[in-house]
């Protein structure tokens, strides 16, 4: 059974876009550069739209990991907190600064420790282009039933666009 979100992401088996608003995609690349060379990471708030999933606003929060050069863990207060808002978090952002924005082995094995309300990825790398600082990849999480009640999770692409203001 497909919940709310997967029905958006499969809708006639066309993967639908993530949108951003033009600030949080502007966010996004400040709170990276802020980091950086550290991984930046936060919480992503919107809603399932027609035409794809809609983000309004990211929450940043602080990367407390061991190696932030190379993994992300929030602090645990935020990450808490931002469990109970209300409305819940659709999603989940950080960034590879030294690396692609491609899911890594550490991206997918953490994938199950994601509340059921997520159900964006973003990642995001440092981008040379004067244009923008920020190069992003998007991702709908997909979760399956697995052998024995077990749930597994993966991600598929989707194309993410900025909202003209």
């Amino acid at each position: 059974m497909k919940r709310e979100g997967e029905q958006m992401a499969a809708f006639q088996g066309i993967i639908q876009p993530i949108w951003l608003k033009p600030s949080v995609q502007q966010e996004l690349g400040k709170h990276l550069l802020t980091c950086y060379p550290h991984e930046a990471c936060g919480i992503l708030l919107g809603a399932a739209a027609a035409g794809g999933m809609y983000i309004d606003t990211y929450v940043p929060m602080h990367n407390v990991a061991p190696d932030p050069l190379h993994a992300f863990v929030p602090d645990p207060r935020e990450w808490v907190k931002a469990l109970y808002r209300n409305p819940a978090p659709v999603g989940l952002f950080h960034s590879h600064p030294s690396a692609e924005p491609r899911p890594s082995a550490a991206d997918l094995s953490g994938l199950a420790s994601l509340g059921p309300s997520f159900d964006v990825y973003l990642i995001g790398s440092p981008n040379s282009s004067e244009d923008s600082p920020l190069r992003l990849n998007g991702y709908y999480i997909v979760r399956e039933q697995a052998a024995a009640g077990r749930e597994r999770s993966s991600l598929r692409e989707a194309p993410i666009y900025a909202l003209l203001k």
